[in-house]
């Protein structure tokens, strides 16, 4: 691994809260095979899947570290644009007859995650009838690592409200799509 590399990965654990970390090697079977996927783990404890191959793997290290910088210098805009956007929510919800969502708070980071892919995620604390919990979405998740949510919110709230996928009784409305805070989908686990 060229100095560099080892450079930006040591930036982006320092980043996350981590002290110590490894890289990761899998080789990959079936369609894949001949090639190795590489990460990281932190803390001899979550693993993070960087790439397939190393061609790519600084890159997407250094991408995710702006990302992150972006993150932290734009939380409290952040946190205003999904508060904003959950006072809309509750007039439909409670036009609905479902329960209202606050928003509480913003991250990127769970040290709780029981796996990488939730460790290092954007999500929202939110908490809708006395529960709280950090809630995500892949399309909410990338416009915040992309730098887009102002973008996405506004594209959202000029379609219909619709019901996530696999939720059968909503209870509650965020970013213009109903959730059920009682099961365990679109949450931090």
């Amino acid at each position: 691994m060229k100095n560099s590399t080892k450079t930006a990965v040591n930036e982006l654990v320092r980043l996350l809260g981590g002290t110590t970390w490894t890289r990761t090697a899998s080789k990959c079977t079936g369609k894949w095979s001949g090639t190795t996927d590489y990460g990281i783990l932190i803390d001899g404890r979550i693993k993070l899947f960087v790439s397939n191959g190393m061609a790519g793997f600084e890159t997407r290290v250094r991408e995710w570290i702006a990302s992150f910088k972006t993150f932290q210098v734009k939380k409290d805009y952040y946190l205003e644009l999904l508060r904003e956007q959950a006072r809309r929510d509750n007039a439909t919800a409670i036009s609905e007859g479902l329960y209202p969502v606050h928003v509480l708070d913003i991250g990127i980071v769970s040290p709780e995650a029981s796996e990488g892919f939730y460790y290092f995620y954007p999500y929202v604390l939110i908490e809708v009838n006395g529960l709280r919990y950090k809630h995500l979405t892949s399309n909410l998740g990338c416009a915040i690592f992309r730098d887009f949510l102002a973008e996405w919110i506004k594209a959202r709230n000029a379609k219909a409200t619709t019901t996530a996928g696999g939720i059968d009784n909503p209870d509650f409305i965020f970013c213009n799509v109903r959730f059920d805070s009682r099961n365990g989908m679109y949450r931090i686990q």
